[in-house]
């Protein structure tokens, strides 16, 4: 059951002008956590031993991957990061992508694992993933929180896949609308999206 008072401290985190009722709570944050634990488990079993670079995906990846960090154990990890837009009138359609700021690890030889909280299209992973690669890392892997694989417009599959969800706009946990939301710690959908 879903206790109305923490619903209504989680909406009041949005400015005044957003209306409260467009959000329906999707995900709840003990689900994120456990979903959180359950990959950090199978990249424990995976990596254990081995030395990691973590490429998270800005600004969306940034809670959950801090979260991911703290349960990783028996792995020398590097964290890095890498700021991608897609550009143009309609980012479903044009799908430009522009790196806004780049990796500074050397992936040569190492095993990297990209992480990111939501892949819909994946053209951005997908670009990313390709630059990567053309550094000749020992691997590269893809981790998401969220998976939306009826949205893909490109041949990209993640390797690790905490949930698949319906194909809803989703809010909180590091994901926003227009900046705002990222700091609410269940996940919610846009009930009327315009």
């Amino acid at each position: 059951m879903i206790n109305e008072e923490v619903v209504m401290n989680d909406i009041y985190k949005f400015p005044s002008d957003f209306v409260s009722a467009q959000f329906v709570k999707y995900i709840e944050q003990s689900e994120i956590e456990n979903i959180t634990k359950s990959l950090a488990a199978t990249l424990n079993e995976r990596y254990k031993g081995e030395e990691l670079v973590i490429i998270g995906a800005l600004k969306g990846s940034l809670l959950f991957l801090s979260d991911l960090l703290k349960h990783l154990q028996n792995i020398k990890v590097y964290v890095d990061f890498v700021h991608l837009n897609s550009v143009g009138r309609d980012k479903e359609s044009h799908g430009t992508i522009t790196l806004n700021k780049d990796i500074k690890t050397n992936v040569m030889g190492k095993n990297v694992l990209i992480v990111e909280e939501i892949v819909d299209t994946g053209r951005a992973l997908h670009f990313l993933k390709s630059r990567i690669q053309q550094s000749s890392p020992r691997s590269v892997e893809l981790l998401t929180l969220f998976d939306k694989p009826y949205k893909r417009v490109v041949p990209l599959k993640p390797d690790y896949i905490g949930k698949q969800i319906d194909d809803q706009f989703i809010i909180g946990y590091g994901l926003d609308l227009e900046e705002y939301g990222r700091n609410i710690s269940d996940i919610y959908y846009l009930k009327y999206p315009n």
